[in-house]
């Protein structure tokens, strides 16, 4: 489902103004695989599990298409 966000307008310090925009369900998905790619990418090889590298491999798979 597509998510609504806002661009912030400021004068002083002060939200003046909120632009809405419309983030499309395709945007949400790349943002997660890459949120995911970068937690796994951060982790010591100690915490490498055979599940994290499925979790990994999928979101490259997801950031591919």
């Amino acid at each position: 489902m597509p998510e609504t966000r806002y661009v912030e307008e400021y004068k002083d310090g002060r939200v003046i103004n909120k632009i809405p925009y419309e983030v499309s369900d395709e945007e949400l998905k790349r943002e997660q695989a890459e949120k995911d790619l970068a937690e796994l990418l951060s982790l010591v090889d100690d915490q490498v599990t055979v599940p994290k590298i499925g979790k990994f491999l999928k979101a490259l798979a997801r950031l591919r298409r």
